[in-house]
C-alpha cells in the first residue's frame, strides 16, 4: 500500500476573512441604529440589573432573545406574538450573518454568562449575543460589567 497525502489544514488569511464578509442586511443595520439611539438617549440601559446591554471584557453582550423582542416591537408596533418572535428571531439571525459576534464553543452563537452578586456568590445567568469591537458603534465603551463572568 501506498502512503496517503494528506492536506495540512491552515488557518484562514485575514485577506481570505474578508473576501468572505457578507454586507450586512438593511434590518441588521437598522437593529445597530436603534441599539446606538437607544444607549445615547439612555432608552436603553446598559450595565444594570434589568438591561438589555451589558458591555463585557469580549464586547458589547446583547441579552437574547428579549433585546430583539423590544426592538422589533419599539419599530413594528403590536403584532401575535408568535408573528413577533418569528420576526425578532429573523432579525437577530440577520445581525448574525453580518459577522459583527464573538462565536462561543462548538460554534453557538448565543453566550452563557454568569451574574454574580454580593461577594462573587453566582446568583443568576444570562444568555446573550456578544458584539466584538463595540467601538465600532460606541464612543466611549463603557466599561466592564464586573458583575458578569463569561462560563
Amino acid at each position: 500500500m501506498e502512503p496517503v497525502l494528506l492536506s495540512p489544514f491552515l488557518p484562514e488569511l485575514p485577506h481570505e476573512m474578508a473576501a468572505q464578509q457578507v454586507e450586512p442586511s438593511a434590518s441588521a443595520l437598522d437593529f445597530i441604529n436603534w441599539l446606538q439611539q437607544g444607549l445615547a438617549h439612555r432608552s436603553l440601559k446598559y450595565n444594570e440589573a434589568g438591561a438589555l446591554v451589558h458591555f463585557t471584557a469580549e464586547g458589547m453582550a446583547l441579552v437574547s432573545p428579549l433585546i430583539f423582542k423590544t426592538y422589533f416591537a419599539e419599530r413594528h408596533g403590536s403584532v401575535s406574538n408568535a408573528e413577533s418572535d418569528a420576526q425578532a428571531l429573523q432579525v437577530q439571525r440577520e445581525v448574525i450573518k453580518a459577522g459583527w459576534h464573538l462565536m462561543g464553543p462548538g460554534k453557538t452563537n448565543i453566550l452563557k454568562y454568569q451574574v454574580l452578586g454580593r461577594a462573587g456568590v453566582p446568583v443568576g445567568k444570562l444568555s446573550a449575543g456578544v458584539l466584538t469591537r463595540p467601538d465600532r458603534w460606541v464612543v466611549p465603551v463603557p466599561p466592564s460589567n464586573p458583575v458578569l463572568r463569561l462560563l
